[in-house]
């Protein structure tokens, strides 16, 4: 579905709803403005705009309801009509929730049903602007909306209630402690990767298995997807897929269909897709060994 109005959005998922003026008092920011809107999925009835990075604005509100993994309900209208407008994220997906929680190793406590509500954070740049201003000014940089984004999360991740950081975009869901960590990697430079982007397992059988990124379409780049035979050491197939996604956001989209990259152990082949074997769709970069025969992944 479509990106919508808003540009990078993250959640923070609470087991109660914390009350807007808990939220606003938490952020502790002079540079914020107050202001009600119609409750639903669209907005939750109240929501703060705090200024960043010249004329953006980060959009925070409180729903007081669990996170709708099935937000193409066409039997809900509002919420499929929220969805379709890019109210959850530009990159939000159905079932992006489950399925962060099923690839959470790192977070073996994770459940999809322990919170009750959420505290959304979006990005936008239309607060103020004409009618034919564009969603992405000139000067974007999605770097600067996550720093910005995940500043803004950490306050409320210590809040009473809180329990659990998700971005929907890359269907990554962190416990508290694990997102300060992270944080505290950071400190100082751009945020880790393992912020806003998710490297994921799956058995494709006894003699395969298949690993992928999430997270790069927000850059306007594509994900990486690799076969790799049963015996090989996953840890070192998600560190050169992470080193991929580094390398892409420093160098821009100069990986292409036909190259070639050193993997753990044998060469692989690199072949662009325009659709992923699992969600979310999206564009991707195949790595299989070079030369072997592999199973059809559709």
């Amino acid at each position: 579905m479509p990106r919508g109005f808003f540009t990078q959005s993250a959640m923070v998922l609470f087991t109660d709803a914390p009350s807007i003026d808990r939220v606003a008092a938490a952020l502790a920011t002079d540079s914020v403005t107050r202001r009600s809107t119609e409750p639903g999925w669209i907005s939750g009835g109240a929501e703060l705009l705090v200024p960043f990075g010249g004329r953006g604005h980060v959009h925070v509100d409180v729903v007081g309801a669990p996170w709708p993994d099935a937000m193409e309900d066409a039997k809900d209208p509002s919420l499929f009509a929220a969805w379709s407008m890019g109210a959850f994220g530009p990159l939000a997906y159905p079932g992006g929730l489950r399925r962060a929680v099923q690839q959470a190793a790192a977070f073996p406590e994770a459940t999809s049903d322990a919170h009750r509500a959420f505290v959304r954070l979006r990005t936008s740049y239309l607060v103020g602007a004409g009618e034919e201003s564009a969603v992405l000014p000139d000067d974007w940089s999605a770097l600067g909306e996550l720093a910005a984004l995940l500043r803004m999360a950490s306050p409320l991740l210590a809040l009473e209630g809180a329990c659990a950081f998700f971005d929907p975009n890359a269907e990554v869901v962190l416990a508290p402690g694990a997102f300060r960590a992270l944080m505290a990697e950071s400190e100082g430079g751009e945020p880790s990767l393992e912020l806003f982007t998710s490297v994921r397992h799956f058995v494709v059988d006894e003699r395969w298995s298949l690993m992928d990124t999430v997270g790069m379409e927000r850059f306007f780049l594509p994900d990486f997807e690799a076969l790799i035979p049963t015996g090989t050491d996953p840890s070192e197939m998600a560190e050169l897929l992470r080193d991929a996604c580094a390398y892409l956001l420093s160098e821009g989209a100069v990986i292409e269909d036909g190259h070639s990259i050193e993997g753990p152990g044998e060469m692989l082949k690199v072949r662009a897709r325009d659709a992923s074997v699992a969600d979310p769709p999206r564009r991707v970069l195949q790595l299989v060994p070079d030369g072997a025969v592999v199973p059809e992944l559709g």
